[in-house]
């Protein structure tokens, strides 16, 4: 891999219905950056939605424009029967399905074994990407790598499965792993597989779920891939954002406890990784640059921007709670999954278009408020700036 070539990754994080967020972003980067005709990140990361969500701009990276629009349509018109089955019949049917593997676990084959039917998923991304155009942009050298990252159920470990340019290299470390393949549609519904909520699906000799699960390190599948400079869009709402607080005396609700645990699928891992890259960077810092080569370190300093949203997203997706079909608010009321205490487990399961809409407008006025960190951030990269 050529040294003095500067790459830019694109790290999108998971977080369901969250992922709307990402396109408001994405869509304020298209309106700030006009002379970007193609991709402006060479190399994309995503787990979870966000694997979906850079799966299909890696399909554009020719026309980085028409790709954000692209994405735009499918989250600003989202329904959640365009996700899973919001049917009477099929959130019922799904459900027993899910009670009985409980007691006959190996009598139902893997699809039925989650509480939510996510065909619908698998019809949309047949339908809205062409996998054959990431290989198109690989050759055309408008894309240089896209990953995507699924926890292995067996192994435990976090596998980025990545398409790129012929140099990379898989890789192995603790508990995380980068393996080279063509992506697919599987890769992306392992990815998105919210553990518990949809099923988790088979690739090779193992069973996959949500990228997000256990990934200790979501930066470094970028860094593995030649980057240098990373550009990070979040789903996590700002803490200085103060949550309303619990009433101690009574016992959290099963959706309380779950958004506790999403939350910290979703959202800790990241904050944890970026602490410990700024850290490495404030080390580097400290040598002086004409002592670095001789210490043969092994570590480089990485540029980060991060946008995250400046609002909880949590507390958003409630007044949007009557847009969801009647049969989906029956059976998250029996899971207590309400407004007022199931919010964080509804804003990563509201995928509809009043609550995505908003999203979007959030992410695009979050990155406007940003705008001149963001230009300089791509200013530096251009040939010739320092």
């Amino acid at each position: 891999m050529n040294p003095a070539i500067s790459r830019t990754a694109l790290v999108l994080s998971g977080g369901g219905a969250r992922g709307a967020y990402q396109v408001g972003v994405l869509k304020a980067l298209a309106e700030l950056l006009p002379e970007e005709k193609t991709l402006p990140f060479p190399i994309l990361c995503g787990s979870s939605a966000g694997a979906i969500n850079a799966a299909v701009l890696a399909c554009h990276a020719s026309r980085f424009k028409v790709g954000v629009r692209r994405l735009e349509q499918v989250w600003a018109n989202f329904t959640s029967d365009q996700i899973y089955r919001a049917d009477a019949w099929g959130m019922t049917q799904n459900s027993l399905r899910w009670f009985a593997s409980l007691f006959r676990p190996r009598r139902l084959p893997p699809s039925r074994r989650s509480l939510l039917d996510n065909a619908p998923l698998r019809r949309l991304l047949k339908r809205i990407i062409r996998f054959d155009q990431i290989e198109s942009a690989l050759r055309q050298g408008h894309l240089f790598a896209l990953s995507v990252t699924c926890a292995g159920y067996g192994s435990g470990e976090s596998v980025s499965f990545f398409e790129g340019h012929p140099e990379l290299a898989s890789w192995q470390r603790f508990r995380r792993a980068g393996a080279r393949t063509r992506i697919g549609i599987d890769h992306l519904l392992a990815s998105s597989a919210i553990p518990l909520l949809f099923p988790a699906v088979k690739i090779h000799r193992e069973y996959f779920g949500d990228g997000s699960v256990r990934f200790l390190a979501p930066v470094s599948p970028a860094l593995h891939l030649g980057a240098d400079r990373v550009m990070i869009i979040g789903v996590a709402g700002t803490e200085r954002e103060e949550r309303k607080a619990l009433d101690g005396h009574r016992y959290p609700t099963l959706a309380e406890i779950a958004g506790q645990v999403l939350d910290s699928v979703f959202v800790d891992s990241l904050s944890s990784d970026l602490e410990q890259l700024q850290r490495v960077n404030q080390t580097l810092d400290r040598i002086p640059e004409h002592l670095r080569g001789g210490l043969d370190l092994g570590l480089k300093p990485i540029e980060t921007l991060v946008i995250s949203p400046s609002r909880n997203l949590a507390s958003l997706s409630g007044k949007h709670t009557r847009s969801l079909p009647p049969v989906v608010r029956f059976f998250f009321r029996r899971a207590g999954i309400t407004h007022r205490t199931g919010s964080a487990v509804l804003s990563y399961l509201l995928f509809e278009a009043s609550y995505t809409r908003e999203l979007i407008a959030l992410g695009h006025a979050d990155t406007m408020r940003q705008k001149d960190e963001i230009l300089r951030f791509f200013r530096a990269e251009a040939p010739g700036n320092s």
